[in-house]
């Protein structure tokens, strides 16, 4: 299973500045929006869908990262999508520290089995300490692409 299978470089957002990780939540969707990948009358319940989530346990992983995530019944293809925010944002991460990279799964629900297998592959990739320090000081969505690209081609 291929990160870029499902994150294309229109979907990454480099340079965000978040307040905290329903503002992370909200740009994200609002991203996929208008990126043209899902219907606007489906924001609001998107959101809800993976701020419940994070109610339930937080999807911060520890090593700067988060992996928020969240199905639909209405969404047919599974989405990646890439935030980079250099000034970080508190996420109630496990590991206390503030996140700077976020990886958000949006998902069909006729597709459980994909989520699990893009969920472990991000983590595979975030536990690359390397990977993530320069993912975090990418200066383009395309240099961001491109590392990962780069790393899954390896």
């Amino acid at each position: 299973m291929r990160i870029c299978d499902y994150l294309t470089e229109d979907l990454a957002m480099v340079g965000m500045s978040c307040d905290d990780k329903a503002q992370v939540c909200e740009q994200m969707v609002d991203h996929l929006i208008e990126a043209g990948r899902i219907e606007p009358s489906r924001r609001d319940a998107l959101v809800t869908k993976l701020l419940e989530r994070e109610a339930l346990s937080s999807t911060g992983i520890g090593g700067h990262v988060a992996i928020p995530h969240a199905s639909g019944e209405k969404i047919d293809d599974m989405l990646i999508v890439l935030g980079q925010i250099p000034d970080g944002v508190e996420y109630d991460a496990l590991d206390g520290e503030p996140v700077n990279l976020v990886f958000m799964i949006i998902g069909s629900e006729r597709s459980p089995r994909t989520h699990l297998r893009l969920l472990a592959a991000i983590v595979r990739v975030c536990k690359q300490v390397d990977t993530v320090e320069q993912l975090i000081n990418s200066k383009s969505r395309a240099e961001a692409y491109q590392l990962i690209r780069d790393l899954e081609n390896d």
